[in-house]
């Protein structure tokens, strides 16, 4: 994978904004370098990917007798509702196993341990954000994966704002963070012919320049590639009485009434 130094040149170049044999200013890369981060940021989620879902961790106790149905409905095991085999399910035991693309909203108060998904997509998510009640440690299991090249990850209230982005190639989870000159990003290195033209699309209008027709072209093909890498497997939202007992190990994604 390339630096995003070395990506902001060939983006450069792509778009014969620099002459060839000689590389970017200080002021080029460091404008260069802002879309860089900025054109990744928009990528999960927007472009290609799916968007992040709150999950709570813990579940809140909810007293109502009605509209109770987060994750679980309000029926009792013996109301003889066979429309809703779930309902015998506890909250305990499903919230410490968020579904991929799943922003985690933490509030424990003793340390606690929530696993990964056990069947990741290529290019899913997980998120994390702290909320003022998190005064403990949230371990974070990698389920059989590896989470920043560890088989755990402990996480304080400091860490709020985290986002992970699962590499199949890899089997790593890798926390998506902005780039320096010196870093590579966390895509493949598929995928730098399209961080290459999608900069140089993004920077030729500051040039006074419009992106070249073998730029657009190569950069929707490219995208096509992309979509279809990372196209999640199942809705993270849908409406179904059919509800596994286990949301994470029977299908992608979770039911909201």
């Amino acid at each position: 994978m390339a630096t995003a130094s070395e990506l902001i040149t060939a983006a450069l170049r792509e778009g014969n904004l620099l002459p060839v044999g000689t590389t970017p200013t200080t002021a080029e890369q460091t404008e260069a370098l802002v879309r860089l981060n900025s054109y990744i940021a928009q990528l999960f989620g927007i472009l290609i990917g799916e968007n992040l879902a709150d999950w709570l961790v813990p579940v809140p106790q909810r007293t109502a007798t009605v509209a109770a149905n987060y994750p679980q409905l309000p029926y009792p095991i013996d109301a003889g509702d066979q429309a809703f085999p779930f309902a015998s399910d506890l909250d305990s035991n499903i919230w410490p196993y968020p579904p991929e693309n799943s922003r985690l909203i933490v509030a424990v108060t003793d340390d606690t341990t929530v696993w990964f998904p056990e069947a990741p997509n290529d290019g899913a998510r997980m998120g994390f954000v702290a909320t003022p009640e998190m005064t403990a440690t949230l371990t974070l299991d990698g389920n059989g994966r590896s989470i920043e090249s560890a088989a755990t990850k402990d996480l304080t209230s400091a860490d709020t704002g985290r986002v992970w982005f699962y590499r199949a190639d890899l089997g790593d989870w890798k926390h998506v963070t902005t780039l320096a000159l010196t870093d590579t990003p966390i895509l493949p290195a598929d995928f730098d012919d399209l961080l290459i033209t999608g900069l140089s699309i993004r920077l030729s209008p500051r040039y006074g320049q419009d992106p070249r027709p073998g730029t657009l072209n190569t950069y929707k093909d490219l995208m096509k590639q992309a979509k279809t890498r990372y196209r999640q497997s199942g809705n993270t939202i849908y409406k179904s009485n059919e509800i596994p007992r286990s949301l994470q190990s029977y299908v992608t994604g979770r039911w909201m009434w």
